[in-house]
């Protein structure tokens, strides 16, 4: 009876682990897909094959803020310069979640760009899903926002930064104008109230400055989300007023270019 019991036990035993051998298997299998598709995704940018790195993309992939057919464009034009772009990965967490994929990376992008180096250095969160084709990256990837022409809103964005800045020193209200939204609309304040305001503000304070850290910029649809930590310095009546604290404002993007539309 005891043998008997011990080979029933055997063959309840070796099916189980079976079982446990095939999801192990899995497993390594779709890490090491997975894997591929990451090197994938870092050589073809060092090697300038754009075809390469968009192949590592779902078809139906898009960006946030670029449009898929412009960006691709972009990209393949970024990867065939004289001086392309090197991409580092300092840093890299990866979750399998069902029948997803998240991977969490650091990256560096270096690039020339008007003839300057340009460093792009940050962290993306790509989202990962099999599909008829393999593993491809359906959501996430900042450097290919970055290829796609992130850099050239941001100056855009900066610069309109620059011009409050300017605007506020030398009390210019025109160039204040330039800058903010015709359809601005927040906490109660429209265009003419925020313009109001400032005219208020230029006659009430013998001196203003303006000193702004620098900016972290996030690109949406047609908008831009623009957090930064600033300094500002009024002087009233001969005494210096200090305000220190971080502000968040909303951009939109329209035919004139970038403007505040949130936030002031």
């Amino acid at each position: 009876m005891m043998i008997l019991r011990e080979k029933l036990k055997t063959r309840e035993i070796i099916p189980v682990l079976w079982l446990f051998a095939l999801i192990l298997s899995q497993c390594s299998s779709r890490t090491e897909e997975v894997e591929k598709l990451l090197s994938q995704y870092q050589s073809s940018v060092n090697h300038k094959d754009a075809e390469g790195f968009l192949n590592c993309f779902a078809p139906e992939y898009q960006d946030s803020f670029f449009p898929s057919g412009p960006a691709r464009e972009r990209i393949k034009q970024e990867l065939n310069l004289d001086f392309p772009p090197s991409l580092e990965i300092s840093s890299r967490q990866i979750r399998f979640m069902g029948d997803k994929v998240l991977v969490r990376q650091k990256f560096v992008l270096h690039r020339v760009k008007s003839a300057q180096a340009r460093k792009n250095q940050g962290e993306e969160e790509l989202e990962i899903m099999k599909g008829a084709s393999g593993w491809r990256i359906v959501s996430g990837s900042q450097v290919f926002q970055i290829l796609a022409g992130r850099d050239d809103e941001e100056d855009e964005i900066k610069a309109v930064l620059l011009k409050r800045i300017k605007a506020l020193r030398d009390k210019n209200l025109e160039l204040f104008q330039e800058i903010v939204d015709p359809e601005y609309d927040f906490r109660g304040k429209n265009f003419e109230k925020v313009i109001a305001e400032m005219a208020q503000n230029f006659r009430d304070y013998e001196r203003i400055e303006l000193i702004l850290d620098t900016p972290r910029i996030s690109l949406f649809s047609g908008r831009a989300d623009v957090v930064e930590g600033f300094q500002l310095k009024v002087w009233y009546q001969g005494r210096l007023k200090e305000f220190n604290d971080t502000e968040r404002l909303e951009f939109k993007k329209s035919g004139s270019g970038w403007k505040i539309s949130k936030g002031l």
